[in-house]
């Protein structure tokens, strides 16, 4: 076990942080961290870096958390190009496990799984958002509401990503991906 997540909240808290945000990889929430930090707002600490970046799923915190998700083919395949400590890394926090068998299916189960468990009800203190609407002026408005603040550097300026879902993958992805296919329908499809 990488955290007690039982015990996640008080670490939140004591580290002092003003905002979460959490996402399974892949999904432009360190481009958002970022500009929360320059807004003079606290979203980064060691228990940030250590799970609740990829928190494997939902727990209370007494602050507010951003839930921030990309089509899972683009995220998954984001994290598979970086690397594989990304990859790797990535699958040790969704599954708040360091010793957890690495594998292609694991990423993207574990990816699945945090998703449903973050946005499976509506939550008071849980902003929902998928990362293309980073890119819309619309999310400044959204984002300045739900911390009740204004924000300047809002909407990100879109860069063409490398990595789209769209990009050419072996047989064994194209296998993997139309296994998981009603679970990243339900994904890209959420409301």
């Amino acid at each position: 076990m990488i955290c007690d997540l039982g015990e996640l909240n008080d670490k939140v808290v004591n580290q002092g942080l003003d905002v979460a945000v959490v996402s399974y990889g892949g999904s432009c929430s360190n481009a958002l961290n970022n500009v929360l930090k320059k807004n003079g707002i606290k979203a980064h600490s060691p228990i940030w870096h250590t799970i609740l970046c990829h928190c494997p799923e939902f727990v209370q915190l007494d602050i507010p958390t951003i839930y921030v998700y990309d089509n899972p083919k683009k995220a998954f395949l984001s994290m598979k190009k970086r690397g594989m400590s990304f990859w790797g890394t990535n699958q040790k926090k969704l599954s708040n496990n360091n010793n957890v068998s690495l594998s292609d299916e694991n990423l993207l189960q574990l990816m699945i799984q945090q998703f449903k468990s973050w946005t499976h009800m509506a939550r008071k203190n849980v902003l929902i958002i998928k990362s293309s609407d980073l890119f819309k002026k619309e999310i400044k408005s959204k984002i300045e509401t739900f911390l009740n603040r204004e924000l300047k550097d809002l909407p990100l300026i879109y860069k063409k990503p490398s990595t789209s879902s769209d990009d050419k993958v072996g047989d064994h992805l194209k296998k993997l991906f139309e296994k998981y296919k009603n679970d990243i329908d339900y994904i890209n499809n959420f409301q």
